[in-house]
């Protein structure tokens, strides 16, 4: 009898993996919940059977998610990278209880979502703005109030104007009125918005693994509306991954770095495909961000992240110093939370880590956000830490630049606080 004839789809072989060039081919591959750690490093299983090895380290991982358990915030995220994109550590966790406590579960997608306010952490984009615009950091600005509002009579000049202070003031302690004035003399809507584009955080994530937003930002015409905006009162939101991006750009030197999880690509066979560097853009001038990172570092040297970057208990490895910003906002309702941000860079001087932390706390609330940032960028920092330590910076201009535990004491909100700081 005749020989069985194969079918065309019998003969067919199977159809090869799609070669991978960048991580953008990979958008929305990684689930994270499904990482494996094997040997030093973790590892994610694909659809089509290949495995990624993530950017991520091990030890700073376990920083980042002790450190949430420790906070007890009823939602909390955490990002670290090193200053040329890749993570080091993401992290997110839900408490069981919506007042928060340490039972609770992971929950990655707090990391790219725009679940927070962006909260003061906007004066970054602001000041990057007004720096761009001509305003000396150094000017004297009279203002009155602005500790937690802003008002009509802050966007000019009045006779109960009875304090003058700087922008480098400003951010540091997150005073408003200087923000909101500033921003009204010398800014519009478009420019501010176009600023948040170019920082990277208006819209969806790109050239990423993992599928989310940076946030999202719409600048009204209003004169107001735009000062509050521009003090960051309303109209801005931001997940963890874009506070990270904002503020590595910052320390790059006015260069957006697309942020990099996936390191290399192990195919069926066991081959190693290695996956290029995060692709950059600059956003602006070196000397602009340069001046901004100057303002963000006397926030954590007499600011008010001060208290936790000083005294035994705020010394990093090295005595090394921080920039960063701070951002504090609270909603009203039967589930009122404080939301607590920090973002940041360190060393303040030769930058080679950035860190974005937001806690989600309840009314009664164990740790803020820069204490939280504080304990993982003293792991960070550690010597025996020495592949972060080594990390190149590309400031885009062709040249790379080499790159405690909280004493957890519970405490309560003043009822009614709506400041940001």
């Amino acid at each position: 009898s005749a020989a069985p004839v194969a079918s065309p789809a019998e003969l067919a072989e199977p159809a090869p993996a799609p070669v991978v060039t960048d991580e953008a081919a990979l958008a929305g591959q990684v689930d994270l919940s499904r990482m494996e750690l094997v040997g030093d490093h973790y590892e994610v299983a694909l659809p089509d059977g290949r495995r990624a090895i993530l950017t991520i380290d091990p030890a700073l991982q376990r920083t980042a998610e002790k450190t949430l358990t420790s906070a007890k915030a009823p939602v909390g995220a955490i990002v670290l990278t090193a200053v040329d994109g890749r993570i080091l550590a993401i992290a997110g966790r839900r408490a069981d209880s919506p007042k928060g406590g340490k039972a609770g579960s992971p929950d990655w997608s707090l990391t790219t979502t725009a679940w927070a306010p962006a909260a003061s952490i906007f004066k970054i984009v602001t000041a990057s703005a007004l720096v761009e615009a001509g305003v000396d950091p150094n000017d004297k600005v009279c203002f009155h109030g602005g500790l937690r509002s802003v008002t009509a009579s802050n966007l000019t000049s009045a006779s109960n104007d009875d304090r003058c202070e700087d922008l480098g003031f400003a951010v540091a302690y997150s005073q408003n009125a200087i923000i909101a004035k500033l921003a009204h003399e010398h800014l519009t809507g478009a420019k501010l918005d176009l600023a948040a584009t170019r920082l990277g955080i208006d819209g969806a994530l790109s050239g990423f693994a993992l599928t989310g937003v940076a946030g999202k930002v719409d600048v009204p015409d209003d004169d107001l509306e735009m000062a509050r905006t521009a003090a960051g009162f309303r109209n801005s939101s931001l997940s963890p991954v874009g506070g990270a991006i904002l503020v590595n750009a910052i320390a790059n030197h006015g260069v957006v770095v697309t942020p990099r999880l996936v390191d290399a690509i192990i195919d069926a066979n066991g081959v190693r495909t290695d996956l290029p560097g995060a692709a950059h853009r600059r956003a602006f001038a070196d000397d602009v961000a340069i001046k901004v990172g100057h303002m963000m570092e006397q926030t954590c040297s007499r600011g008010t992240a001060a208290k936790a970057f000083r005294g035994d208990d705020g010394r990093l490895p090295g005595g090394a110093r921080v920039a960063g910003k701070t951002g504090t906002l609270a909603t009203d309702g039967p589930n009122e939370i404080e939301y607590s941000w920090f973002v940041g860079y360190a060393p303040a001087d030769h930058p080679t880590v950035s860190i974005a932390v937001v806690l989600g706390n309840a009314s009664s609330w164990w740790m803020k956000g820069h204490t939280a940032a504080r304990m993982v960028l003293a792991k960070a920092l550690a010597p025996h830490d020495a592949s972060v330590a080594t990390a190149d910076r590309d400031d885009g201009d062709g040249k790379v630049r080499q790159a405690d535990s909280d004493r957890g004491e519970r405490r309560s909100r003043r009822h009614g606080r709506r400041h940001r700081r």
